[in-house]
């Protein structure tokens, strides 16, 4: 276990900024991850699919880990994507997580790999980092069936939570459940939040979507464990509208009417995705319905 505890309940995926010249904005990082903190997020995750990991060089993702637990300074768990193009480069980035003082690490298997492989490469983050170990279960990614992500529990005491994205979320979240028992402490679901409380029914306890939102689904479990299902689940209804615009556009444009970005540019273009003025206009019709359940860093003007 963790110097936290057990770590559930709404861990933010940070967005990568860039300035003018495509390299990482430091400063809004920093300023993300500090959003995270002060806005009541549960913990933090940087860099995997929402952080775009597969732009980012080697150098510039562990440089800035260090600069997002500085901004974080102990006051929420940060876990560290190590998802990379291939099992040494993931080991790699498990070693930085370790020296860096990171509080866990996460995964997934490399692109054109297979099963074989997923179980393997988690067998030696055990013996590159000294923390506990999450698995990332997407589709796409030689995904694990529950009775191998209990096995591998069992063989790897290190391994104590799971990012379980196969679709349909739900379902397979009360499979790894049914398989794990307690060997695996917090399920976490993905899809952007979209299926929270669903997934508290079945047996998770936490999710890992972008974090422009995440103070307002943090609310969620807040009230779910309070024992108040009906406002938690009224307030994810509100949010879900604005769930199911997300891009990696509209996540950057939510922080920075938030006040949290400063930059809205793109390393790869956004073509389509790209937000227009009717965009812009229904993103604000939408945020009325959630408005009064913002505790800080009110969206600003359009």
């Amino acid at each position: 276990m963790g110097r936290h505890g057990v770590m559930k309940g709404l861990f933010g995926l940070l967005p990568t900024p860039y300035d003018d010249n495509l390299e990482v904005h430091t400063a809004d990082l920093k300023s993300v991850a500090d959003f995270c903190c002060r806005s009541g997020q549960h913990g933090i995750v940087w860099p995997v699919m929402v952080g775009e990991f597969y732009f980012l060089g080697e150098d510039e993702r562990v440089r800035h880990l260090d600069a997002v637990l500085a901004s974080v300074n102990g006051r929420i768990p940060v876990v560290f994507g190590c998802s990379g193009v291939s099992v040494p480069q993931v080991l790699l980035f498990a070693r930085a997580a370790r020296q860096a003082g990171a509080d866990a690490i996460i995964a997934m298997a490399p692109a054109r790999t297979n099963q074989t492989v997923a179980l393997d490469m988690f067998h030696r983050l055990a013996d590159a980092f000294d923390g506990p170990i999450m698995i990332q279960n997407a589709d796409g990614y030689a995904p694990l069936r529950g009775e191998q992500i209990a096995q591998l529990a069992t063989e790897v005491p290190a391994i104590e939570y799971v990012k379980e994205e196969r679709s349909p979320g739900p379902k397979h979240v009360a499979e790894v459940r049914h398989a794990a028992g307690d060997r695996i402490k917090t399920i976490f679901g993905g899809a952007g939040g979209k299926h929270i409380p669903d997934e508290l029914h079945r047996g998770g306890n936490g999710n890992m979507p972008a974090c422009e939102f995440g103070d307002l689904l943090a609310q969620v479990y807040e009230l779910w464990w309070q024992g108040n299902e009906a406002a938690a689940r009224d307030l994810h209804r509100r949010l879900l509208p604005l769930i199911n615009l997300e891009t990696h556009p509209f996540m950057r444009y939510i922080l920075k009417r938030r006040g949290v970005f400063t930059s809205l540019i793109e390393r790869a273009p956004a073509g389509a995705l790209a937000l227009d003025a009717d965009d812009r206009r229904e993103i604000t019709r939408l945020l009325a319905a959630v408005a009064p359940d913002v505790r800080s860093f009110a969206p600003g003007a359009e």
